[in-house]
């Protein structure tokens, strides 16, 4: 096999293999806090927020939904809000709030999705739990400014739960999730799509065999 050839057939597998994720990624519905279903942020103060839920908290007898809240922070919008338990932000007493954002994967590979975003909190975000698993490295000391972080793991087929654990050191309290997003791979007939592209890039092998076979037939031999 002529190198000239064996580079022409390593960049089309290439080319197949890397436009399996480059173009066949759609992205996951998610939703920053304080905004509504079409991602807009919500008017007002103590303004229930549709897709954070507060599940445990110092003071709550059960789950409740969180609130838009103003304070003295950096400033809310345009694409997210300050949450909390309460317009005020005032809370029982000190401990853990877990705020949680469920969302699907109905249709997607979870082997391929991924989610980036940024939080700030009031007082610490001491851990972010994907279906119930600690992020490396997702934590927060600061209400200033905003933290990225990014997910890579832990996904699972179907509904899955982003938790952010918040820790008030004395009220108030508060959470702010923004550019929240994510992709990952369609399922094709119940498959993950890059099955599909192995097939693919295994039937170019074929056919790029069977031209190097035909050349190098058809190329007369010195003896």
């Amino acid at each position: 096999m002529s190198k000239r050839f064996g580079q022409v057939l390593l960049s089309c597998c290439l080319g197949a293999f890397g436009a399996a994720g480059a173009l066949h990624a759609n992205a996951i519905t998610l939703f920053n806090t304080g905004v509504d279903a079409s991602g807009v942020d919500l008017v007002g103060a103590n303004v229930t927020d549709p897709h954070y839920t507060i599940l445990s908290g110092p003071g709550l007898g059960g789950a409740t939904s969180a609130v838009t809240f103003n304070c003295c922070y950096f400033a809310d919008g345009p694409s997210s809000r300050w949450i909390s338990v309460n317009s005020s932000g005032s809370t029982a007493s000190s401990g853990t709030y877990d705020f949680q954002l469920t969302f699907s994967l109905s249709g997607l590979n979870p082997a391929t999705a991924q989610i980036t975003g940024q939080f700030a909190a009031d007082n610490h975000i001491t851990a972010t739990k994907i279906n119930g698993t600690t992020v490396a490295g997702a934590t927060t000391d600061t209400f200033g400014a905003f933290t990225s972080f990014s997910i890579n793991s832990g996904f699972v087929s179907g509904t899955n739960t982003l938790d952010f654990l918040v820790l008030d050191d004395g009220a108030p309290m508060a959470l702010r999730v923004n550019a929240l997003a994510g992709t990952a791979n369609p399922l094709v007939g119940g498959v993950p799509e890059p099955s599909t592209w192995l097939t693919l890039g295994a039937g170019l092998l074929a056919v790029m065999s069977m031209l190097w076979l035909r050349d190098r037939a058809a190329t007369p031999r010195v003896r």
